[in-house]
């Protein structure tokens, strides 16, 4: 069973529903004081939020926190766990939002680097 080809129309069309989804969850996080995600919206009409690595004093601990409520909130998938090509660990949960001309999906992503070796010994008190 073929549906045809995807026009630019259907991809424009994709974007702009998932910039309104946006929107309502950037309103949403400004009226809870919740910390934002960087965003990304797809040219398929997917989302992507990604906790920001470079935040301001923040720890691993303080971007998990993060993470874990923007998964809470948006009653995402359990995240799964996989092993970055530079060395570390990516969590990615998934999430669907509903609208009223289909699902949103998206994604969520916390990447956490591992401690150099000579950091790892100094923090453990090793030589």
């Amino acid at each position: 069973m073929a549906f045809g080809d995807i026009t630019t129309t259907d991809l424009n069309g994709w974007q702009y529903r998932a910039i309104g989804v946006l929107d309502s969850l950037v309103k949403a996080g400004l009226k809870a004081e919740r910390y934002p995600l960087n965003w990304t919206v797809m040219n398929n009409g997917a989302l992507r939020g990604e906790v920001d690595r470079l935040g301001a004093r923040q720890t691993d601990n303080d971007r998990r926190a993060i993470f874990d409520e923007w998964c809470r909130v948006l009653d995402a998938s359990a995240p799964r766990e996989s092993k970055r090509f530079e060395g570390g660990v990516r969590l990615t949960a998934v999430f669907k939002h509903p609208t009223n001309r289909g699902d949103v999906q998206g994604s969520l992503v916390l990447d956490i680097d591992l401690p150099l070796d000579g950091e790892d010994q100094e923090e453990s008190g090793r030589d």
